[in-house]
């Protein structure tokens, strides 16, 4: 099923429909296979995160890591979201300047800058 969400909203308006119409079939989601699936989804941002680690010469998290930091968002589609958002983040710079030159974003900054606990 290809789907095209542009806020959380969409996503949530999505699954409550998918609940509505096939409770059995939501809940066979949760299966091994779904999880697997989540788990593919989580690696591409240690993937990503990693690559802007090496930039910035530290060293590389582990998926358990990013699994902990990530296990709220249990749905793959929130993870889709949340890591275009991350991307779109990573494509800005900072208003303040370094040396004279404006400093990018990066997603790690996104990623771990949103999940952190206040």
């Amino acid at each position: 099923m290809e789907t095209n969400f542009n806020s959380i909203k969409d996503i949530l308006i999505q699954r409550l429909k998918e609940y509505q119409e096939s409770p059995e079939k939501a809940f066979k989601l949760k299966s091994i296979e779904y999880n697997k699936k989540w788990n593919e989804a989580v690696e591409f941002f240690r993937l990503k995160i990693n690559q802007d680690r090496k930039k910035e010469k530290l060293k590389p998290v582990n998926f358990i890591q990013v699994r902990m930091k990530l296990i709220a968002l249990r749905e793959i589609d929130d993870l889709r979201w949340f890591y275009r958002e991350c991307i779109k983040y990573s494509n800005t710079y900072q208003k303040t300047l370094f040396e004279g030159k404006p400093i990018r974003n990066t997603f790690s900054r996104c990623f771990y800058g949103s999940l952190k606990i206040r």
